[in-house]
């Protein structure tokens, strides 16, 4: 009896150790599984990912214009097809077949291209491990310098660089409805190349025109290669607090973070490179030290002078997050010789600002400011464009744009203003509820001149302000927000704060009173 009690036990037993073994022969010899594929056009190149559950085993040959990856301990997930037409510059379709002793072969079928890189990148976030496949088809430096129109006869144009941030494989922020930040931003720097473009003597490129990562290195390359005259990286914020709002704008810093909200900022931009997929001689920049302590203090408070003028223009259409700017240890933002700013448009955490994101009203009256911003900064001025003849490499604003800029407001009575600790030229405009084109106008100021304690500058005398207009009353609706009442009562959004006594990060409330022009 005890004999034939054990016999069923022995059998259980030994079904379980050979079910054990094949479980586990399973898992070491068909350990990565190839989940999916994805691609992305770029103009020099057509970028494959393969998404895996696992680090990769892998080998690849290009053979008769077909480039194939073997991979060892692999199998192909049942959605992928047997093939998958592409049909972008580069690449006609990918070929999917697997043999019995787990072995696993992609083979891409390439068509007019120049080389192919292949390299994989480590699980991150929430991003699976992947294999990246680069397809260069052009030399896309090369033949945008071809395509350039000629410089005008009168002295060539600044060329501003706008970055579109993150791209391809990096949406960046996401809003609650589903917004990603790498449209909106792309769409935002589309329309200031286009405001920018109109201005006479100046001329905007674009570090991406589509949806794919860009380095942070190949973006700083594009500046350097066009003897950019400014940097503005474009991008659109994201916080845990869903009524966190407005623009903001950073400078950068060799050392460390101004506030701990600038600090987490920029250690979420700097992951950029890991996420988007950068290849390795791209994304481990080598040089950053070095470039760090050679940068010029002349360049950082040029940035910063920039910065102000931005957030003086943007103040003027929309919310701000902070009334002066803030500076951090940002990659995209380590230029030796250009001054470089980060602009954050507004909150796609927030549903109000999500909203006015995916707007092209919004767009294009941030655009706008941006571009004012630009040539305010420039008017008067020689800034260097050429770090072999400092102050020599631009021709001089257009007098068209001047007059569009500094004689926008009509003479103004004047009064002396004595420079105290801390003041900037932004600061002091704000403060005198002008511009600070009008400051550089009133004294034959240049944009980075100094500022020294005890200064006398000349600034626009008291004037009629918002405050002893005719007022109404406003209850606040559903869907308001300090833009939208600012431009509908046609005034600035710092002039609406002003007259219902609201800090720079007060919002507004459903069913708020507050004082609007009648």
């Amino acid at each position: 009896m005890q004999q034939s009690a054990i016999k069923p036990i022995k059998i259980l037993l030994c079904f379980t150790v050979i079910f054990v073994i094949a479980l586990w022969s399973c898992v070491c010899f068909a350990a990565t599984e190839i989940l999916k594929v994805r691609n992305w056009a770029a103009p020099d190149h057509t970028r494959i990912v393969f998404d895996v559950s696992e680090e990769p085993d892998y080998l690849f040959q290009i053979k008769d214009n077909v480039l194939i990856l073997e991979f060892s301990n692999a199998v192909l997930n049942p959605s992928l097809p047997a093939e998958k037409r592409i049909g972008k510059p580069g690449i006609e379709k990918i070929v999917f077949s697997s043999s019995g002793d787990n072995k696993t072969k992609i083979e891409i079928v390439l068509d007019r291209y120049l080389k192919a890189d292949v390299f994989k990148l480590k699980k991150f976030m929430d991003k699976p491990d992947r294999v990246v496949v680069d397809v260069i088809v052009v030399q896309a430096e090369k033949d945008e310098k071809a395509k350039e129109p000629a410089a005008p006869s009168t002295g060539r144009r600044k060329v501003i660089v706008i970055d579109p941030g993150h791209g391809g494989d990096d949406p960046g922020a996401i809003g609650k409805n589903g917004t990603y930040e790498k449209h909106v931003v792309l769409a935002i720097g589309r329309e200031i190349k286009k405001a920018i473009d109109k201005m006479p003597g100046f001329r905007a490129i674009l570090t991406r025109d589509g949806d794919y990562y860009v380095s942070f290195s190949r973006r700083l390359q594009t500046a350097r290669d066009a003897n950019a005259s400014l940097f503005i990286s474009v991008h659109a914020d994201a916080a845990k607090n869903r009524l966190a709002r407005g623009g903001s704008v950073y400078c950068l810093s060799t050392g460390g973070a101004s506030n701990e909200a600038a600090k987490l900022l920029a250690n979420n931009e700097n992951l950029s490179d890991i996420i988007g997929g950068a290849p390795s001689g791209e994304g481990n920049n080598q040089s950053d030290e070095i470039i760090l302590n050679m940068f010029q203090t002349n360049t950082i408070n040029l940035s910063k002078t920039f910065a102000t003028g931005l957030l003086d223009q943007m103040g003027r259409v929309h919310t701000l997050k902070y009334p002066v700017f803030h500076d951090a240890p940002f990659k995209v933002l380590k230029l030796l010789d250009i001054p470089a700013v980060l602009l954050e448009t507004a909150f796609l955490s927030n549903i109000q600002e999500e909203r006015m994101l995916k707007k092209s009203s919004f767009h294009k009256t941030i655009a706008q400011a941006v571009a004012l911003s630009v040539a305010d900064y420039f008017t008067g001025s020689t800034v260097a464009a050429t770090p072999d003849e400092p102050g020599k490499g631009d021709a001089p604003v257009a007098p068209d744009v001047k007059k569009a800029i500094i004689d926008k407001d009509p003479p103004v009575k004047t009064t002396v203003y004595r420079v105290k600790r801390g003041d900037t030229l932004h600061l002091i405009a704000v403060r005198h509820e002008t511009t600070l084109a009008t400051l550089l106008k009133l004294n034959k100021l240049k944009i980075n001149a100094p500022l020294f304690v005890g200064k006398k500058i000349l600034v626009p005398a008291a004037t009629e302000t918002a405050s002893v207009k005719p007022l109404k009353r406003y209850v606040v609706k559903k869907g308001d927000t300090l833009f939208s009442l600012a431009k509908s009562n046609a005034i600035s959004v710092e002039e609406l704060r002003r007259l219902n006594n609201m800090s720079a990060d007060e919002a507004l409330r459903l069913g708020q009173k507050i004082k609007v022009p009648q």
